[in-house]
């Protein structure tokens, strides 16, 4: 059998977890398929499929040449497209990563617009807040909250510049005061974020002058989800810093409010990640153009500035009533 056929019926066995409905996917018969991963693993010497009669489970060698069969099989179709002209109308699969933070509040209004505009693309997002290997897991692309070091593989395109909002809900103002200096903090509740990834509660940044200062803040509620802890300061749990992209919408909706503002710190960009070691296919090419023209260039630290402007100034004219 071809090779590259073989890969195909590869993929899709793995992608449906059986010989049977790969067969019903491909429109061929058991037997063909059946043959052609045997092919596969005779030709590689290894095994890529673990089979019993009720299971059917990838090795681990099979799970990096299915992510290596969904990179060759994309470039080749991808190759095609260009060649017939029908570029401008990407199709196939577009496999992206985004933590689950941003597609509850940024990111899924966009995705809708985005399937609409490219309907023949087939979108399947991965939802994870750990640092996924693109090259080894088959994914295309992923946006990110975060620096790229200088010596990655990675290719970086910036989508809007972050900063870290401190905040708390209005309830919680009204009952424990504002502070207005990063000591005050000490006498506050604060919700700490712990990283999915190393187990660690992040400390909080602040720009005092021109230099960066680091807090450890005390308090008795942990999360390991920038969405749980914008929930949860919202509904007057403590105060939070988080990125102010995903907590434009509620401070915008009077939900939460900004705090400490003259010191915000600049926070980690949002940007768009692939390998640079890849062909950038046109999938990817109009994926990041169109997410680079929804989010804001400027990022959205003007509106929240304007929101804490507002409450300077209602202070300022209740203290001098």
């Amino acid at each position: 059998m071809d090779r590259l056929f073989c890969m195909r019926v590869f993929v899709r066995v793995v992608e449906h977890g059986a010989f049977v409905r790969a067969a019903d996917a491909l429109g061929v018969s058991r037997t063909t398929v059946t043959d052609a991963v045997g092919q596969l693993e005779k030709r590689l010497g290894v095994r890529l499929l673990h089979r019993t009669t009720r299971k059917l489970s990838v090795t681990d060698e099979g799970r990096s040449y299915y992510a290596s069969c969904i990179r060759i099989l994309d470039e080749i179709e991808e190759s095609e497209d260009d060649l017939s002209g029908v570029q401008l109308q990407p199709r196939g699969r577009l496999r992206v990563s985004v933590p689950q933070s941003f597609f509850n509040t940024i990111f899924y209004p966009g995705l809708t617009a985005f399937m609409r505009r490219y309907s023949q693309l087939e979108v399947e997002v991965v939802l994870t807040d750990r640092a996924v290997n693109l090259v080894e897991e088959g994914i295309d692309c992923a946006i990110r909250g975060l620096e790229i070091p200088a010596d990655s593989t990675l290719v970086a395109r910036k989508l809007s510049p972050g900063h870290w909002l401190t905040c708390a809900s209005p309830e919680y103002v009204r009952q424990h005061g504002m502070p207005h200096e990063l000591d005050e903090l000490s006498g506050h509740n604060c919700i700490r974020l712990i990283s999915p990834s190393s187990g660690r509660p992040r400390d909080w940044q602040f720009c005092v002058g021109d230099k960066i200062v680091t807090l450890v803040p005390g308090g008795n509620l942990r999360l390991t989800s920038f969405d749980a802890a914008i929930q949860m300061a919202a509904v007057g749990a403590g105060v939070a810093q988080v990125p102010d992209g995903l907590a434009h919408a509620a401070v915008m909706e009077g939900r939460l409010l900004p705090l400490l503002s003259h010191y915000v710190a600049a926070g980690p960009p949002l940007i768009l990640v692939y390998p640079g070691n890849r062909y950038v296919t046109a999938k990817v090419r109009v994926f990041n153009d169109f997410f680079e023209e929804l989010f804001p260039k400027e990022g959205w630290w003007s509106d929240i500035a304007g929101v804490a402007a507002k409450l300077k100034s209602a202070a300022l004219v209740d203290g001098a009533a």
